[in-house]
C-alpha cells in the first residue's frame, strides 16, 4: 500500500513538473545585453553623464538613493544609503532609446567618481523597442499645430546656412515646447532647376583630436516628425520651409548639430552645423 502511494506521488509530481515545463523557455542568449559595474560609497557621490537626457531610472533597491540632476538632464547622480549593501542595480532609458543597465556595488573609497556615457560606443547599449515621455507637445495633435505654428515663425538666426549651385539651406529659427525642439530650416531655390529633396539627416557631430591627428565621430539623431512632409520640391526661383521637430537637447563646446540636406539624383548636398550657442538661444513655443 505503502508501495503504491509513493508511486502515484512520484506520478503526480513528474505530471505536475512536465506541466510547468510546457510554459517555461528560455531567452536566447542573443537576447542578452552585457551590464556595467561600478561601485558607490555612503560619503561620496557618483555621477553618470548620459549621451542624451534621462527618460526613465530604476533603482534596484532602497540601499542606494540616486536621481537626474535637475539643471542638467543627462547627469544622474547616485549614492549608497548605508555603509554596506548586497550588489543592487540602476536601469536608465535615454531620449533616444538606448537602455543602460548597471551593477551597483558597494565601495568604501571609489577611485572613479564621474562616468561619462558619452564615450560609449552606440553598439554596446541596446535600443528599447519604443521609449515615449507622454509629454503633451508629443501627443499628435498637439504635435502637429505645434508644428504649423513653427513653419509661420519669422526669421531670427541669420547666420548659419550652407549654399551650393544655387540653393541655399539656413536655419531660421528653432523652438521648444517641453521636451520637443522645432529647427525650423529655410530651403531657397535660386537655380534653373527644381530640387527633388531625397532626406533630412540629422546627427551630432564630435571632433576628438589624439595629438596631432583628429577623428570625428557621428551620433545619429532620430526626428519625431518633419514638417510640412507634403512638400518635398523646391521649384526654381521658389522657396520653401520645413521644420524638424527633434528630442529637446543642448550640446557640449566640442559639439554640433548636424542637418544634412540630400537632393534626389543629384549631387547637392548641403550641410548646416548648429553649434550649442544656437541651441542655447532657442525659444518657447
Amino acid at each position: 500500500m505503502k508501495k503504491l502511494f509513493l508511486l502515484s506521488l512520484a506520478l503526480l509530481l513528474t505530471g505536475s513538473l512536465r506541466a510547468q515545463l510546457a510554459y517555461v523557455q528560455a531567452l536566447d542568449k542573443a537576447t542578452y545585453r552585457t551590464s556595467y559595474t561600478i561601485g558607490v560609497s555612503s560619503s561620496k557621490t557618483t555621477h553618470l553623464i548620459f549621451p542624451y537626457e534621462i527618460r526613465y531610472a530604476d533603482l534596484g533597491s532602497n540601499t542606494i538613493a540616486g536621481e537626474a540632476v535637475a539643471n542638467a538632464g543627462n547627469v544622474f547622480r547616485i549614492k549608497a544609503v548605508g555603509r554596506s549593501f548586497v550588489e543592487s542595480s540602476l536601469t536608465v532609458i535615454t531620449a533616444d532609446g538606448r537602455v543602460y543597465s548597471f551593477r551597483i556595488n558597494y565601495d568604501e573609497d571609489p577611485l572613479v567618481l564621474t562616468y561619462d556615457l558619452t564615450r560609449t560606443p552606440r553598439s554596446d547599449v541596446p535600443k528599447a523597442a519604443r521609449v515615449s515621455t507622454g509629454s503633451p507637445a508629443r501627443q499628435a495633435d498637439n504635435l502637429a499645430d505645434l508644428g504649423a505654428k513653427a513653419l509661420e515663425s519669422r526669421r531670427r538666426i541669420k547666420h548659419v546656412g550652407s549654399q551650393l549651385q544655387g540653393m541655399d539651406v539656413h536655419l531660421k529659427n528653432i523652438l521648444y515646447k517641453d521636451d520637443v525642439m522645432f529647427l525650423v530650416l529655410g530651403m531657397d531655390n535660386s537655380s534653373k532647376l527644381d530640387y527633388d529633396i531625397d532626406f533630412i539627416h540629422v546627427f551630432v557631430s564630435q571632433e576628438k583630436k589624439a595629438g596631432e591627428s583628429s577623428a570625428t565621430q557621428d551620433v545619429p539623431v532620430d526626428p519625431i516628425k518633419i514638417f510640412d512632409i507634403s512638400k518635398n520640391t523646391v521649384p526654381h526661383r521658389q522657396e520653401i520651409t520645413k521644420v524638424v521637430a527633434i528630442n529637446r537637447t543642448t550640446l557640449e563646446k566640442d559639439r554640433r548639430l548636424m542637418v544634412q540636406v540630400a537632393e534626389k539624383e543629384g549631387g547637392r548636398m548641403l550641410t548646416l552645423a548648429v553649434g550649442p550657442e544656437e541651441l542655447a538661444t532657442a525659444r518657447p513655443l
